[in-house]
């Protein structure tokens, strides 16, 4: 059962949302099988006190003691309530806007022609909406709607006249080119990764008009305008300025999500300006993370993601900015999910203390934590084959990069990475076994590193020679 469609969706529920929804299907309102709550509570009990799903078996015995097993049976229940917790989640979206649920609630009342009941519920989702405080694509859309109610409404003294068709033309625009201008960003960043093609639209004509009618004090459009121009006109990075100003300066203008999205944007920006040896975006990336540290950008329901405490902590390496790393590893290391948390700590603690020339603190750190993660494991064997060559510990390499390439051979290491690793490791045997004091030789071995295109090492390599 943990591989049908419900499993896979009881296993994604929270322990809140499992508590909630047991109110859910035992309330007459939303459930009148009782066979359904039944159900659900042996499952929840169950999985509550044992940590796994029950299987159909023993269920179905709970619910029918004298009975024997019904498999048909059996699946048409769980299929009944996997129906009702897809209602429970649709219903649980719908409720969680307070500024959405007044405009249901301004509708209804208009349709029942109880006009002053309509206006006070419909000033309500005005101030719900305009108390969250974004200005995003969303916010304009509903704007729009609640225009467009108002205009429906039974007393037309309010909404009438053509100040106010003009309003609700205005904010119709807002509405387009604030999605309009997200959406480009989108195919232009998908296009530019998988050589896609996509009918871009009017996009000129929106240019043109945002420029036209100064709608780049809007934060959205300001933020997508100049991001478009910053994919459209890399090497231009006064757009990339603008950008990242506009960013700073709405950052608490949009939805987490969303600014989360932009602020990843950003930082891609800088890593491809900064792989083409432009040093300068590296310190922008960090200032970049750093603000978002600041306002808890990157945090997700309070988890940091260890791909980007990974991130985070190679940038400030990058930029020599030690004592910050420090701090960031230790203030953040209960941000990580539990099952990352321990070998995403030792790793970066070894990581800077490497940086800074203290390899004999980082051989433990690698050495005691258990790299589950495949990627983090190789990085990991990266950093101590880099050790132990600035030890001169060569029969301890020579034996390490014989282990690293078994390890490549036997696990499921394709594509990229592992025509990576294994150039690195090709590579670091030519650094330790050709004699570099030969000029001729030392400069074939460096015109080779310079040519291969998949070396993540490249410039540590380099610096060897």
């Amino acid at each position: 059962m943990v591989n049908s469609r419900f499993g896979r969706l009881f296993l994604q529920l929270s322990a809140a949302e499992r508590r909630s929804f047991s109110k859910f299907i035992a309330s007459p309102f939303f459930n009148q099988q009782s066979l359904l709550a039944q159900l659900w509570e042996s499952l929840a009990t169950s999985y509550d006190k044992q940590g796994t799903m029950s299987i159909k078996e023993d269920l179905f015995r709970q619910l029918y003691p004298a009975k024997p097993y019904n498999d048909q049976q059996m699946r048409l229940l769980i299929s009944r309530l996997y129906q009702k917790l897809l209602e429970y989640l649709a219903h649980e979206e719908a409720v969680s806007s307070e500024a959405q649920m007044k405009l249901y609630e301004a509708q209804a009342l208009r349709k029942k022609q109880l006009d002053k009941h309509f206006q006070r519920s419909l000033g309500q989702a005005r101030a719900s909406v305009e108390t969250e405080g974004f200005r995003n694509a969303e916010y304009w859309q509903f704007n729009f709607q609640l225009q467009l109610e108002g205009s429906r409404s039974v007393s037309k003294t309010q909404y009438g006249g053509q100040e106010a068709l003009q309003k609700l033309s205005d904010t119709l625009d807002l509405s387009y080119f604030t999605a309009k201008l997200r959406h480009v960003c989108l195919l232009l960043t998908h296009q530019k990764v998988y050589q896609s093609q996509f009918d871009i639209g009017m996009l000129e004509e929106i240019l043109s008009y945002v420029n036209s009618k100064e709608l780049l004090q809007e934060p959205a459009i300001a933020c997508y305008y100049y991001y478009y121009y910053t994919l459209i006109e890399p090497e231009n990075t006064e757009h990339f300025q603008h950008f990242k100003t506009s960013l700073f300066k709405h950052s608490q203008q949009f939805p987490a999500e969303e600014i989360r999205d932009l602020f990843l944007l950003a930082i891609n920006y800088c890593v491809k300006k900064g792989n083409t040896g432009n040093q300068a975006f590296i310190h922008e990336m960090l200032e970049l993370y750093k603000a978002g540290l600041a306002t808890d950008v990157f945090l997700d329901q309070g988890e940091l993601s260890h791909f980007t405490f990974h991130n985070i902590a190679a940038a400030g390496i990058k930029t020599k900015d030690y004592k910050w790393v420090a701090t960031f590893i230790e203030e953040y290391k209960n941000r990580l999910a539990r099952q990352h948390r321990e070998s995403s700590y030792s790793f970066n603690q070894a990581r800077l203390a490497y940086a800074q020339g203290q390899y004999q603190t980082a051989l433990p750190l690698l050495q005691k934590a258990n790299y589950r993660d495949l990627l983090l494991n190789l990085a990991a064997k990266t950093l101590l084959l880099k050790i132990y060559y600035e030890l001169d510990e060569f029969d301890l390499l020579n034996a390490h990069l014989d282990a690293m390439k078994n390890f490549i051979r036997r696990k499921a290491v394709i594509g990229y990475h592992r025509t990576n690793y294994l150039n690195i490791i090709r590579f670091a045997r030519k650094l330790t076994n050709s004699n570099l004091y030969d000029r001729e030789r030392r400069k074939s071995l460096k015109a080779q590193i310079q040519a291969e295109e998949v070396l993540t090492e490249k410039e540590w390599l380099l610096e060897q020679l």
